[in-house]
């Protein structure tokens, strides 16, 4: 009867939680998760003419990335000691794109080059999205 008693004493015991501490290990796991906001840069970029055609155009932005809040620390300090080949990098990737690809609303084919490039050049490819602070473009 004892034996019994000890087994259900046990059962009982297994479905016992502290709820709090479970709400505090989830609130850390979403606070290292939460998405943060780094800043790219400011940039100006002449692309390039199509050959035989006098339709050329400029394109000025400044642009973020986001990032979740554990990798903030890394990504700042990548971007600070990459610095100029990181501004190469983009540049060029920017300067790969065709004038419809500025012209489409959303930007999505400029968003996508800039993440890649920015996950390409970073360990661990902690960009999430990319998103801007200003657009704008104009035809010389």
């Amino acid at each position: 009867m004892r034996l019994f008693s000890m087994i259900v004493a046990c059962l009982l015991l297994v479905g016992c939680f502290d709820a709090e501490s479970l709400i505090e290990e989830r609130r850390a796991i979403a606070m290292r998760d939460r998405l943060e906001e780094v800043d790219l840069g400011e940039f100006q970029v002449s692309l390039p003419q199509p050959s035989g055609t006098v339709e050329a155009a400029e394109i000025f932005f400044h642009v973020f990335g986001q990032v979740a809040n554990r990798d903030m620390e890394t990504v700042q300090e990548s971007l600070e000691n990459l610095g100029p080949e990181f501004r190469h990098r983009l540049l060029l990737a920017v300067r790969q794109l065709a004038l419809e690809d500025i012209q489409d609303p959303p930007l999505t084919t400029l968003r996508k080059k800039i993440t890649d490039m920015v996950n390409e050049t970073l360990p661990g490819e902690p960009l999430q999205s990319v998103g801007f602070y200003r657009f704008g473009y104009s035809n010389l």
